[in-house]
């Protein structure tokens, strides 16, 4: 499995590439309803932007009235001091201005990514969890973080730059205007050229950008499963192999890029060649002007100071223009997550009728992207009582844990029905339908953070003396009160420092201490070795007394005293019933008896070994 942060890079351009194509109008009709939210934040800094720009101007107007002063014969040592610090001010008030503007732009840009992300997060929570597993991993965090990271260069960057730039060019054209439109003409002729240029380079570009972010994912996620799969690979003395595709990756990743580079660089040269040369029209326009007695020298002067500057505004919007594709896109993903398909669900919490869980002719198939549904389950029905216990076994691939998940509406059925407490699940807030189920997962998924701060996860109101007493149950209070700072130990990402026994007995711990009426384990002693199995049967005990309680299993040893077994094989249950009517029948259920005894050395004639005392114990209490 390759780590969800560190694929990332690879997944989420990818994603998106069968979708419209986005270039520069796009890619701003994408990032502009993000401004929404903060937007009397964005109008302050995009009106002080503006204001920093005229303020920009002052200088240039100073050095005008310089020259027409000192050509006319009329400038004094006073007066330049005075204009000295005159353009001084329009420095500082420029800058002073530019300071405020970006202050207030950021505080309304991370404002607003922390209400979108808090967005996000709420509806994630709402959405079929095929929605989630359907996506490569690590597609939504990147999308969480790099992608909306993003917009805030489009908020709290782009949005003041955009003013600033068109402010700057827009008081500059009628300026020059107004003190001679022969020379501002003259002026704007490199501009006129050089604009359709830019709309065609960026138009490549942005043309370009899905085929680049998919060769450059390409690349990436070569180079983390490299990375990642380095013990397998050296030990399979498969280094030269498995790195010949990485590096084929990049190599196609680095000619891609030359190709595209190749394409649009004759385009972008003559552009940029075009508005850093203003002098090529100004200066012998100016110069035939002046000659002619049409323009006095202050003003030729002017427009060779003023006008020869005139493009840099252009400059910073064409790399502002440039960015919004690759903005967009990152939009465009996070806009997806933004308004993901939740599941329906009423706003008033049912009534039940105690914690009978019922499943009834549920049929459910997988809704894979880009490909046929794969169906899972056909017509499963059973009744799991209060206080007893159900087992679910059967081969791999037989539909055991996605009927677990479904419990738990992780997917909503596609025939049939579940309910609880004589409720349809999809008839109940999903906070009511959470509150009754506690689940323990094959794979135990704990926080970077302390260990009663994972426990309180079930319950966050939870004392000191309740989280003692649910780990005391769960048989973790032991180690945890041998580890450095005990509940307060950080365990760190992945809880390296914790065996896969401990990790689970923490999660059943957690589901103690959640209290809820239905307890659902998939597979919570499928990683422990004999000494832990035996702490973990002892922790399972003290969680499924007198509950509703399902337990998915391959090792039968730990469900042969249920109340009811079920047998599923190719999403259907094929067989029902307690162990010895199972095995009596010589079915599928004595077969795979029969093949773990001999895996686990347990005599056949022998009868349920004493691990399995736990489903009977939890039946009984």
């Amino acid at each position: 499995m390759t780590d969800a942060g560190a694929e990332s890079p690879a997944t989420a351009p990818e994603a998106g590439a069968a979708s419209e194509q986005i270039n520069l109008w796009t890619g701003f009709r994408l990032l502009l309803p993000f401004a929404r939210h903060g937007w009397v934040a964005f109008a302050i800094a995009a009106i002080l932007s503006a204001i920093a720009s005229l303020a920009l101007l002052g200088p240039f107007w100073v050095i005008y009235r310089v020259v027409d002063e000192i050509v006319a014969g009329q400038a004094t040592r006073d007066g330049m001091y005075r204009y000295a610090a005159l353009a001084a001010g329009f420095v500082f008030l420029q800058y002073g201005l530019m300071a405020i503007a970006e202050w207030t732009g950021h505080r309304g840009a991370f404002a607003t990514l922390e209400q979108l992300r808090l967005r996000i997060g709420r509806r994630l929570g709402r959405v079929p969890l095929g929605f989630l597993t359907n996506r490569r991993s690590g597609e939504i965090q990147r999308t969480l973080s790099d992608d909306i990271e993003r917009l805030e260069q489009f908020l709290a960057h782009v949005v003041p730059d955009v003013t600033s730039a068109l402010t700057t060019m827009l008081f500059m054209i009628v300026w020059l205007l107004l003190v001679d439109w022969r020379m501002a003409l003259a002026s704007l002729a490199v501009v006129a050229v050089a604009l359709p240029l830019m709309a065609i380079g960026t138009r490549i570009g942005s043309g370009k950008l899905d085929a680049y972010t998919r060769a450059m994912a390409r690349m990436n996620a070569s180079i983390v499963e490299f990375v990642r799969a380095m013990p397998v690979v050296r030990t399979f003395n498969g280094t030269g192999r498995v790195f010949g595709e990485t590096k084929a990756a990049i190599d196609d990743a680095a000619e891609y890029e030359v190709q595209w580079s190749r394409e649009f660089l004759p385009i972008f040269t003559v552009f940029f060649v075009l508005v850093s040369s203003p002098v090529l029209v100004i200066v012998p326009v100016g110069l035939l002007l002046w000659h002619s007695g049409l323009v006095d020298t202050s003003t030729l002067l002017f427009f060779f100071i003023v006008g020869l500057g005139f493009t840099l505004p252009l400059l910073r919007l064409l790399n502002v223009m440039a960015t919004f594709a690759y903005l967009g896109l990152g939009a465009r993903l996070v806009r997806e997550l933004e308004e993901a398909e939740v599941l329906p669900e009423p706003a008033e919490a049912a009534r039940l009728e105690g914690s009978r869980l019922e499943v009834r002719g549920v049929d459910f198939a997988y809704p894979v992207r880009d490909e046929e549904p794969r169906r899972v389950l056909d017509d499963v029905t059973f009744n799991a009582e209060p206080g007893t216990v159900t087992a679910i076994v059967g081969p791999s691939g037989a539909g055991k844990s996605t009927l677990a998940r479904l419990i738990a509406r992780f997917w909503d059925v596609d025939g049939g029905a579940i309910r609880i407490g004589g409720v349809d699940i999809r008839e109940m807030p999903m906070t009511q339908l959470m509150d009754q189920i506690a689940f323990v997962f094959q794979e135990t998924f704990l926080f970077n953070d302390s260990v009663a701060a994972n426990l309180r996860l079930a319950k966050p109101a939870a004392t000191d003396e309740e989280i003692v007493e649910a780990a005391t149950a769960a048989r973790a209070h032991e180690f945890i009160s041998a580890l450095p700072q005990g509940y307060d130990t950080p365990l760190g990402e992945g809880s390296g420092r914790l065996s896969g026994g401990e990790r689970q007995r923490l999660a059943i711990a957690r589901a103690i201490l959640k209290g809820a009426p239905i307890v659902i384990l998939d597979e919570a002693t499928a990683y422990a070795d004999p000494e832990n199995e035996v702490a973990l049967q002892g922790a399972l005990s003290g969680l499924v007394a007198g509950r509703t309680v399902v337990i998915i299993a391959h090792r039968l040893s730990t469900v042969a005293g249920a109340d009811q077994t079920l047998v599923m094989d190719d999403g259907r249950i094929v067989e029902r019933g307690r162990h010895e009517q199972l095995i009596a029948q010589g079915g599928l259920y004595a077969r795979m008896w029969e093949a773990f005894s001999e895996a686990s050395g347990i005599a056949l004639t022998g009868g349920p070994p004493a691990a399995a005392s736990l489903a009977g114990e939890g039946a009984s209490s």
